[in-house]
């Protein structure tokens, strides 16, 4: 990731929806090309690497290189690697913009370049995929999943939800980033240089409707409305006032508590083949 602002920031009810994320739930477009159990792969923006141990775990002879631009975030995710007892990991603090400062980095050196939920949060998501384009090997693969906030669904209709939507969106915006990407990753990808047949495009939901699952998702979005960046990026530039995002907050809440609750989230997966 580059090192422009993150919308979203590290705090806890952040790190707790990307510490739920596994390769099954959140790339499953990448699992038909793990079968090679010496892929030498490269994970971008990989958050507290709930994902990056997964995909460690699932190549033995193999080694995955994680960088994410936070280092508090590193340490936790070596910590998880620990925890896991999966060695053949490294994390880094580290920036796709900036990867020849990267030990052990080098063009065509990766078979798999990986990024999940990474282009959404840059001013430069045309130039971060060019990145790793570079960094593939012929024959490799860069794999990218991100979410369409526009494409976000869920029932019933509670007061308030439409316009938390209308406030991320406006709020991501206003720092140049593209919430709703996930549904032109393959146009990025062309731009970037992949023809069109070498790009498989696709789509992925997360639901969440049990009482559990509401609780995981509502829950972790009333907190970040009012305790994450995002409430401080949102009064910042005067699309909301801390009334406004209490009373959203309360919206999540409400939302949690429909027996009859499902919300979706819907992203584009891309799988680019370099030739």
């Amino acid at each position: 990731m580059s090192s422009g602002p993150y919308l979203h920031g590290h705090h806890a009810s952040v790190l707790r929806s990307h510490s739920w994320r596994t390769v099954e739930n959140s790339c499953p477009h990448l699992i038909p090309y793990l079968s090679n159990p010496s892929l030498k792969i490269l994970d971008v923006g990989c958050g507290p690497g709930t994902i990056t141990v997964d995909l460690a775990s699932r190549i033995p002879q193999g080694f995955v290189l994680a960088i994410d631009p936070s280092a508090e975030v590193i340490e936790k995710a070596r910590k998880h690697a620990e925890e896991q007892g999966v060695k053949n990991v490294r994390f880094e603090v580290g920036d796709i913009f900036n990867w020849k400062a990267l030990d052990g980095v080098q063009e065509g050196g990766f078979d798999v370049v990986h990024a999940h939920q990474v282009l959404q949060h840059l001013q430069d998501p045309l130039g971060a995929l060019k990145e790793m384009r570079r960094l593939t090997k012929v024959g490799g693969i860069v794999a990218i999943r991100d979410v369409d906030y526009s494409a976000m669904n869920w029932y019933p209709e509670v007061d308030g939800m439409r316009k938390w939507l209308d406030l991320y969106i406006a709020v991501a915006k206003g720092i140049k980033c593209d919430p709703n990407i996930g549904k032109r990753l393959h146009a990025v990808a062309m731009e970037a240089g992949f023809p069109r047949n070498d790009i498989e495009a696709s789509v992925a939901a997360w639901t969440f409707s049990t009482p559990e699952e509401r609780a995981f998702w509502c829950g972790l979005w009333a907190e970040r409305t009012v305790q994450s960046e995002f409430k401080h990026k949102a009064i910042e530039s005067g699309l909301a006032t801390e009334a406004d995002l209490q009373a959203i907050a309360e919206t999540w809440r409400e939302m949690e508590k429909k027996k009859d609750g499902w919300f979706a989230v819907i992203n584009g997966q891309i799988v680019c083949h370099v030739k």
